[in-house]
């Protein structure tokens, strides 16, 4: 069981400077992936989400991918388009016939040249240390997820035990029902009927209906196997938030039913309680991959 939220962060020298890898994420019911980075880096984008695609199923990411840039580097780029550009003026000049010679004012006043902005190219080998930059924090990411994911476990299971509890409760309160139904429908009805003569057949056929009615053993045992199953998945480590979050859906309708069915007030606030409890659980595993 892993988190959806986590964070994880990795740096590397390489030729352009020293590139640093955040990576932070927060629920979300899909894959959403952002990569903030240099304009240079478009390339490397694709790369980036495809890494995280190995892994990662759902959670909101945002990766942030900064640069401290070689400024040794960025001044041989710079002198590089310098000469670059007065190449062209010159061929300009010729080709337009302009008697007068280019000069060190004219590359001043093309104010783009000198941008702070300046485009690395990223060769193969960066290329190369930044994917693994970014599974170094990746590894970190999801060491922060698992960790998470075991405090979450830890609540929720502690959660299970109360649901268990509970429904023992109910089951006890459950037992001795058709016993007391039939002696107050009995009581009930003669005191209406008073020195008449009771049918107790037709007595026992009232209350077997009446029985029928409320009877929640279907419920309670599908109860007790959905809570199985969810301690079951709690133990895998692949995407099971929307598993678990089906399975608080059935428990969830189950309770329900019970609380419709039953006429008995210390079994409705047992019930009050359940539902309590898989709210809670429900708004933990919002949190779950």
């Amino acid at each position: 069981m892993k988190s959806m939220t986590g964070f994880g962060e990795s740096y590397i020298e390489t030729t352009i400077g020293k590139v640093m890898i955040e990576i932070k994420s927060e629920n979300h019911r899909f894959l959403d992936i952002k990569v903030q980075s240099p304009e240079y880096f478009n390339g490397v984008e694709n790369l980036v989400a495809n890494e995280v695609k190995k892994n990662i199923k759902r959670g909101k990411l945002r990766i942030k991918i900064s640069v401290e840039e070689n400024q040794k580097e960025k001044e041989q780029i710079l002198t590089k388009n310098l000469k670059g550009t007065f190449e062209n003026l010159k061929k300009v000049r010729k080709e337009l016939n302009i008697k007068d010679e280019v000069k060190i004012e004219h590359l001043l006043m093309l104010k783009e040249i000198f941008d702070e902005n300046i485009s690395f190219e990223l060769s193969g080998a960066t290329i190369k240390k930044i994917t693994q930059a970014v599974n170094n924090a990746l590894d970190k990411f999801d060491k922060s997820r698992s960790s998470e994911g075991k405090k979450l476990r830890k609540d929720i299971l502690g959660r299970l035990k109360n649901l268990k509890s509970i429904i023992r409760n109910i089951k006890s309160k459950r037992k001795n029902f058709s016993k007391e139904s039939r002696k107050k429908l009995k009581e009930r009805v003669g005191s209406i009927l008073k020195d008449k003569e009771i049918d107790e057949s037709r007595l026992i056929q009232e209350i077997s209906f009446l029985t029928e009615r409320t009877e929640i053993t279907e419920e309670l045992v599908r109860l007790d196997a959905h809570i199985s199953k969810f301690q079951q998945n709690t133990n895998k480590i692949h995407s099971i938030g929307k598993e678990l979050d089906f399975l608080i859906q059935e428990m969830n309708r189950e309770s329900g039913t019970i609380s419709a069915k039953c006429k008995d007030a210390e079994i409705s606030h047992l019930t009050i309680e359940l539902r309590s409890e898989l709210e809670k659980i429900r708004e933990q595993i919002q949190n779950i991959e």
